[in-house]
């Protein structure tokens, strides 16, 4: 009998977290029309709501029932697929066909959803060189002269050599005794020292550094080598500038949030077919990748190689799409 209750203790403890696992379900209407939600008949909320929250959803495969407030809406009833222990965000919009259906647009842990920051950084818009350095001497070149004269006069016993040393004006006697026979000599040395002066920059100095070299021109338009179609903007991304790009956008953990992102991005910037390409990769959902690449389409280079595109969609019926909307433009 001990063993059973401690078999049955045990049972409990490993899987009651799975039992207590749930799902929340949050609804949103794209256009504002209110609805109401029935989740396996439970009613969720008392009044017609353009979103409404379920929680604590034990069932992961739910009949979900959208009945709306104008009665000229068709009511929308599907069974879903939730799995449990996540928060799921789904959109009411409307098709092509006019008719009311359900997206999912992000899903996310339970306590982890909050709220949703698109990374924005500043780009440069003007450079501005530093002040030249300049080199200026306020007074001129300074420097001191000094003049040394030296005298011999012609040898006698006991007679001594004069000396005269002038330093700036300031002048210096030496005599010096002279014992025994010499010759009569007269010798001038001149020595100038220049010291050169070093001031701070500033504007209003005179003398400048040389000029740097100008950097040659680029050109105004990219070339893509083997490329000979119509071209729908001067100078795609570099390499690195895109990838820095796609890691931001591929960072994060919402749809809807990947595609703010990613049209915030290329909005006024250039790209290549294949980097429209890889972006639409990031996107879980055919309906994001479609609406990806035509708003890529007014900022692509190389307009001609679109129909790449077509390897990046799941289902013929996007390409039949992208193709209808390439013939319109």
């Amino acid at each position: 009998m001990l063993q059973h209750y401690t078999l049955l203790l045990a049972s409990s403890l490993a899987f009651g977290p799975l039992a207590a696992q749930t799902t929340d379900l949050v609804f949103f209407s794209d256009d504002g029309l209110k609805f109401t939600l029935l989740v396996d008949g439970d009613q969720k909320n008392a009044k017609p709501a353009s979103r409404v929250v379920a929680s604590g959803i034990r069932n992961e495969q739910p009949m979900l029932i959208i009945n709306f407030e104008d009665p000229g809406v068709a009511p929308i009833k599907k069974a879903g697929y939730f799995p449990l222990g996540m928060e799921y965000t789904m959109m009411i919009t409307t098709n092509k066909k006019g008719e009311k259906v359900i997206r999912a647009t992000g899903q996310a842990a339970l306590g982890n959803s909050g709220a949703l920051v698109i990374d924005e950084k500043p780009r440069p818009t003007e450079f501005r060189d530093d002040n030249p350095a300049v080199l200026e001497n306020p007074s001129g070149t300074t420097g001191s002269t000094v003049i040394v004269t030296e005298q011999t006069i012609q040898p006698l016993d006991g007679e001594h050599v004069h000396m005269n040393v002038d330093m700036n004006g300031v002048g210096v006697n030496m005599n010096v005794n002279v014992t025994g026979t010499t010759s009569a000599t007269s010798t001038t040395t001149t020595t100038t020292t220049t010291t050169t002066y070093v001031v701070d920059e500033s504007p209003n100095t005179t003398a400048t550094r040389p000029p740097a070299p100008e950097p040659e021109p680029e050109p105004e338009v990219y070339y893509m080598p083997g490329y000979t179609g119509r071209i729908g903007c001067p100078w795609p991304m570099s390499p690195s500038e895109f990838a820095d790009a796609k890691t931001s956008i591929g960072s994060k953990s919402f749809e809807d949030t990947k595609m703010s992102m990613a049209k915030q991005v290329v909005s006024d910037r250039c790209v290549t077919v294949d980097q429209v390409k890889g972006v639409m990769q990031l996107f879980s959902f055919e309906e994001s990748k479609l609406d990806f690449a035509k708003f890529a389409y007014d900022h692509t280079y190389d307009l001609s190689n679109y129909y790449k595109l077509n390897d990046a969609f799941t289902f013929e019926s996007s390409v039949d799409d992208l193709s209808t909307f390439l013939r319109d433009r």
